[in-house]
């Protein structure tokens, strides 16, 4: 069996090794002309232990263990249970990289991806050799899309993509009055729909971001941000993020029984944070297991796709939030759901949810009101 990947992004490494240790003759195309990421510091949960298999030691700058929460009027901190994770991203991505390769692996580098044709016995894949500025074609059993936000595997099929919003970062020297091991959060309706944030990577530099629907208007709050806090930025970091959207099928998506996009490829990625290393590596293993058995879809991939369109519930419910909301959200936190949000992590939202439901009954009311000002 051949499969061949298109993107040498974080999905579509961790599926080529998942390929190549099972035995699968991998080939990842990649346009550009060398491994060479850029850096963007990331925080996750714990779970990327499990959906990897192994701890990822190398990538890890920091382990968190509390979170502060301001918003208006108030503040809270809780501490994790299982501490959160600050990581490199492109640590991550060697990392996967040299674990493909040592797997068997044949990374493609300046191959770009053009269309495919499907069949029933495989899949015929157009590609530009941009060393020699020639088109090839080239026949696999699978192909995957790992392409990111803006799939040429996903266009190829005629499948509409997602809304983006952008990931803005400030890496700063570590505040004297913030330890290393708490990450900070600010709500502040009048500046973001989403909030701010700090991590600290080491005893000496942290990154201080937000999300915004509009790059711009985000890059200038962010330097406001910064500014009133006299912050001084040592570089920035930026990307756009795809947004998972309910109607879409944010299962693991088959074009054709051949044809496969994992991760940002098919915007697997939780619009409450608008993380997606975790729901991608998900998205991973649940096509590889539908290649290597030959099912369509299974329990993960549908359990993925309840994850992630609770995280688009929860986020119409905050797009209606105001900043009294989070005022009454936080005194919550400091009552009974204080243990729910430091035992579960956001990567079990549905655990999460019920419980928070089952120890403070009015958020049933709070959320309510929140939807119907965040689809008005």
């Amino acid at each position: 069996m051949k499969v061949v990947i298109a993107g040498a992004s974080t999905s579509g490494l961790f599926a080529a090794y998942l390929l190549a240790k099972a035995g699968v003759e991998v080939d990842v195309y990649e346009r550009a002309a060398a491994i060479d990421p850029a850096v963007r510091t990331l925080i996750v949960t714990d779970k990327i232990n499990e959906v990897l298999g192994f701890v990822p030691h190398e990538i890890i700058l920091n382990e968190v263990k509390h979170i502060d929460l301001f918003s208006k009027s108030r503040a809270s901190r809780m501490e994790l249970d299982r501490p959160d994770l600050i990581i490199a991203r492109e640590k991550l991505i060697l990392m996967l990289a040299r674990m493909a390769e040592e797997a068997g692996v044949q990374i493609r580098l300046k191959r770009r991806f053009q269309s495919f044709v499907s069949g029933q016995n495989g899949v015929a894949i157009h590609y530009k050799d941009l060393i020699t500025g020639e088109d090839k074609s080239e026949t696999a059993d699978y192909l995957i899309g790992a392409d990111g936000v803006y799939s040429a595997v996903a266009k190829a099929a005629s499948y509409n993509g997602h809304l983006q919003t952008a990931l803005l970062q400030a890496r700063i020297k570590l505040p004297k009055d913030v330890s290393r091991e708490t990450y900070q959060v600010w709500f502040d309706r009048e500046r973001t729909k989403y909030f701010y944030w700090l991590i600290p990577e080491s005893d000496d530099i942290a990154a201080v971001g937000l999300i915004s629907d509009e790059p711009r208007e985000g890059s200038e709050s962010l330097k406001s941000f910064l500014a009133e806090r006299d912050w001084k930025p040592l570089e920035y970091q930026a990307s756009m993020v795809p947004m998972h959207k309910y109607e879409y099928s944010a299962k693991v998506k088959e074009i054709s029984s051949r044809v496969f996009l994992v991760g940002d490829s098919t915007a697997q990625v939780k619009v409450t944070t608008v993380g997606g290393v975790v729901t991608g590596f998900r998205g991973v293993r649940s096509v590889v297991e539908a290649i290597l058995e030959g099912r369509k879809v299974n329990a993960e991939s549908r359990g993925l796709k309840r994850e992630l369109d609770l995280h688009w519930l929860v986020r119409k419910v905050l797009d209606g939030f105001s900043d009294d909301d989070y005022d009454r959200l936080i005194d919550f936190i400091d009552g009974q759901l204080k243990q729910v949000l430091s035992t579960v992590t956001r990567d079990d939202l549905a655990m999460m949810y019920l419980k928070l439901v089952a120890s403070q009954p009015r958020l049933v009311m709070m959320s309510a009101k929140g939807l119907l000002r965040g689809i008005g």
